[in-house]
């Protein structure tokens, strides 16, 4: 396909520009630091995420086979630290949510403290990821294509959020190979139904290898990692405008990350699969999906660029339309300083769509 389809040229000219920028840039580390003593830290933090975005759509928006849209997809302003014993996060972001006319909106996101019990034991509240799926816990700034799968947007259409509100105990066994985290969540998913029960989720980790940034899709430098999970969450008595309260919501999965050096390269592969079970208050036939997600990646010359492909099925039952569904991406992200600072791009394969290419992105990040 020629590119002028793409308007190749006009319309990367504004992420080739923004990407020399932050190549420029180098950051040594990420955070700035404000201040720092004995009981009290403070550090601040961007990341910054530019995209193109091309997408083969036919007749959605316009008669052009092919959509484009240059938009500053993510923009996080963070501020860390610590006081006393306790530690705190907080994040303002203004994201561009997905669409060609969608406008960016601004909002907080993993706000919360976190303060030590003894015996290894942490409190956490306030409004965060809950402990359920790699995927979902691996930051948007460390994935392994250009953004998150399958894995992590079924279970949010369903009605099981992510980042929600609530508490949780968390604590790890000496030398960090193995965590654990329980909690209790607010669900904002559930619709107009009611809720008379939070949602509870858990998560257990083992953590063979290294045991610092497990939720990262490529490390650097000689260490090896091998990271497997099992996670769990359900919330029930959901009752709707009727009184009808027999819904329930259940999520199971099984996840896994191996990254290891072979010489002077990284070969990092993941996995991720996701049961989903959700019956609605009036009761009925439940809606059982599942979705799978698998990942590889291999960083060459001196562990700046890498190569990946991640494959997505989602399977619904009956009840949610039927079918199944493949999503392939092949991509390369290029690293100038780690997740610091790098370039990424992909394209996307779909089944059933009867195309050879339904989608690209190109992607400049600088996170600091």
């Amino acid at each position: 396909m020629k590119a002028k389809h793409f308007g190749f040229r006009r319309l990367t000219a504004g992420v080739l520009t923004l990407a020399t920028a932050q190549m420029l840039a180098t950051p040594a580390q990420a955070g700035l630091k404000i201040f720092d003593a004995d009981d009290m830290k403070l550090e601040l933090g961007l990341r910054l995420q530019s995209r193109l975005d091309l997408e083969r759509v036919a007749g959605t928006v316009s008669s052009k086979e092919w959509l484009h849209d240059f938009v500053i997809r993510r923009t996080r302003l963070k501020v860390t630290g610590e006081a006393r014993e306790a530690d705190f996060n907080f994040e303002w972001k203004i994201d561009r949510t997905d669409g060609y006319t969608a406008s960016p909106s601004a909002s907080v996101e993993n706000a919360y403290v976190q303060y030590p019990l003894g015996a290894g034991v942490k409190i956490r509240a306030g409004l965060y990821d809950q402990p359920f799926s790699r995927d979902r816990l691996t930051s948007d700034s460390k994935q392994l294509a250009v953004d998150r799968g399958a894995v992590s947007n079924v279970p949010d259409a369903l009605g099981l959020a992510d980042n929600a509100v609530g508490f949780d105990f968390r604590g790890k066994l000496p030398g960090g190979h193995a965590e654990y985290t329980l909690g209790m969540f607010d669900n904002r998913f559930i619709g107009s139904n009611l809720q008379g029960t939070p949602m509870f989720v858990g998560r257990l980790d083992l953590n063979l290898g290294a045991t610092k940034d497990i939720f990262r899709d490529a490390h650097f430098g000689k260490d090896s990692w091998y990271s497997f999970a099992v996670n769990g969450g359900y919330q029930g008595s959901i009752e709707n405008a009727a009184g009808q309260r027999d819904g329930s919501n259940a999520i199971g999965g099984i996840d896994g990350m191996v990254d290891v050096p072979m010489g002077s390269t990284r070969l990092i592969g993941r996995g991720e699969i996701n049961v989903i079970k959700v019956v609605a208050p009036a009761g009925g036939n439940p809606i059982d999906t599942t979705a799978l997600m698998l990942g590889a990646g291999i960083s060459l010359f001196n562990q700046r660029f890498q190569p990946i492909v991640r494959f997505d099925e989602v399977r619904l039952d009956v009840a949610a339309g039927g079918g199944v569904k493949d999503i392939t991406y092949l991509g390369a992200n290029f690293y100038r300083n780690e997740h610091l600072l790098k370039f990424q791009g992909d394209i996307r394969l779909e089944s059933g769509t009867h195309r050879a290419v339904d989608g690209a992105r190109l992607q400049a990040q600088l996170d600091f």
